[in-house]
């Protein structure tokens, strides 16, 4: 009989636990807000479909790899974002392979420019946005504007778009954040 007891316990506890926490969550009683430094999209978008390319080849997620990236609208103001982000790689260690760094851009009067950034950042891939949906994409589902802002974007491996992080915070909150997600 004492068996009987414990195992009818052992087997009912998850399911009440599971049944309060619904409940509970139901009823209004949730998390505040987030432990994230970051600041989430809006509205999760799929990166995909646009017409985002390096060279000929559309941007692809075959790999697994997360993508850290920054769109480029002024090669000045995404000098910050473009340096951070190298850090931020170099201080992820072992997770370094992982994440790959990605500038994107629309604009063919900065061709100049965007050659200069890929040879001061070999590693970094070069996307460029041939329609603008993507810059759209980012500047509907965000807060910034985007051409006085370069922050730095969260591209998950699926290919959603997911957060963004301002230039401004603390880097070490940013690796911290980065850690977690990857």
């Amino acid at each position: 009989m004492k068996n009987k007891i414990a195992l009818i316990f052992i087997l009912l506890t998850p399911i009440l636990i599971v049944a309060l926490s619904s409940i509970y969550f139901s009823m209004g009683y949730s998390p505040d807000g987030t432990k994230n430094e970051g600041t989430f999209f809006n509205q999760y978008f799929d990166i995909t479909g646009m017409d985002v390319y390096k060279g000929n080849e559309s941007i692809s997620f075959e790999d697994g790899k997360w993508i850290m990236g920054v769109y480029v609208t002024d090669p000045v103001k995404a000098e910050n974002s473009l340096y951070l982000m190298r850090q931020l790689n170099v201080a992820l260690n072992r997770d370094i392979f992982r994440i790959k760094r990605a500038a994107f851009y629309n604009n063919d009067q900065i061709e100049e420019a965007i050659a200069n950034i890929k040879s001061e950042y070999p590693r970094m891939e070069i996307y460029k946005d041939q329609s603008t949906v993507f810059f759209k994409s980012l500047q509907i589902n965000s807060a910034l504007d985007l051409m006085s802002e370069n922050p730095i974007f969260i591209i998950d491996p699926y290919g959603r778009v997911v957060m963004y992080f301002d230039v401004d915070l603390d880097p070490k909150k940013i690796l911290k954040d980065l850690k977690v997600l990857i």
